[in-house]
């Protein structure tokens, strides 16, 4: 009982936006939670269902209880024990809550690549919410995008089919805290759904809107190109060893990387080829998600948007003048 709701309670809202959004519903089998954006549900194998409990009352209780306790219903209560530990919870009836669902029909099996596309994009949403396209994962026609605006980065991925689709970061955030046992995926216009092996699924909105195509375009020339430097796991330490410090602004030069903070400067040796000049300038937390997923890139593009590819992904990057 208590994996079920850490399973279950991101989908659960933490303030009272609407009606029971704050609740659980156990019914027919089944415990859901809704926030507005998620709708999430997961095999009640404990008996009685059939009410609407408070989120924060029930999981506070339960994780009082040394294991998973009996529950009984009364009259507009449930009462949970275990042990010598009890404790009885107000209830609300099921018709004050919305139970949204997923079209069985359109289940399909979910795509081998797309977790580890997901989980390699994700360090590129963008937190900018002036501009919700890249706020998102976008999934168009075989191909996934997305941009913080300073790096962008896409995949081929001819599996996912016809969709088009900006993809939330909170649900995406979902699925990669619950990647084991995926099995299947579904969408339609509004929404994309995901189910387990073991019949739990969650269902999200999606964001209205579409990648721009100038931008999605420019991921897909990064296919053709051909990056002029393996990114080493030297390098990649180096810079890791330097950023996790830097404040802000990374150098790098032919035979190391600085950065400051405060009133230190800090150096870390390595080599990489650099553009005419001697050196290249970087934002740290844009260039970081590019060096940790690519195989390869050519800083003696920079200024101009270096290219970067690695087994899945490739795009491009813009340093600092």
């Amino acid at each position: 009982m208590k994996t079920t709701i850490t399973w279950l309670n991101a989908a659960l809202a933490t303030k009272d936006i609407g009606a029971s959004m704050t609740y659980y519903r156990v019914a027919d089998g089944m415990i859901s939670a809704t926030d507005g954006n998620i709708t999430a549900s997961y095999p009640w194998r404990f008996g009685n269902d059939g009410f609407l409990v408070p989120g924060v009352e029930f999981e506070k209780v339960l994780k009082r209880m040394p294991d998973n306790p009996t529950i009984s219903a009364g009259e507009g209560n449930i009462k949970l024990k275990s042990g010598r530990l009890s404790g009885t919870i107000q209830t609300l009836p099921l018709t004050d809550w919305s139970h949204p669902g997923v079209d069985e029909a359109k289940w399909k099996k979910i795509p081998t690549e797309l977790l580890p596309l997901l989980k390699q994009l994700r360090a590129f949403v963008s937190d900018d919410p002036s501009r919700q396209a890249s706020q998102c994962i976008a999934l168009e026609n075989g191909f996934a995008y997305a941009t913080n605006n300073v790096a962008i980065a896409g995949a081929k991925c001819d599996e996912l089919g016809e969709i088009m689709a900006l993809l939330p970061p909170w649900a995406v955030d979902f699925l990669l805290g619950r990647e084991e046992g995926l099995t299947h995926w579904a969408w339609t216009d509004n929404y994309v759904a995901f189910k387990w092996f073991n019949k739990a699924w969650m269902r999200s909105q999606l964001v209205i809107g579409q990648f721009p195509e100038k931008a999605a375009a420019l991921v897909r020339s990064a296919f053709d190109e051909k990056p002029t430097q393996e990114i080493t796991e030297d390098f990649r330490t180096a810079f890791k060893e330097i950023a996790e410090l830097a404040e802000d602004t990374i150098m790098i030069y032919a035979d190391r990387i600085e950065s400051k903070f405060g009133k230190a400067e800090i150096e870390s040796e390595s080599k990489c080829e650099t553009p005419e000049g001697g050196c290249s300038t970087w934002g740290a937390r844009f260039l970081a998600p590019a060096l940790m997923v690519a195989d390869s890139w050519s800083p003696k593009m920079w200024p101009a948007p270096v290219p970067f590819r690695g087994k899945l992904l490739a795009g491009y990057v813009v340093g600092r003048k």
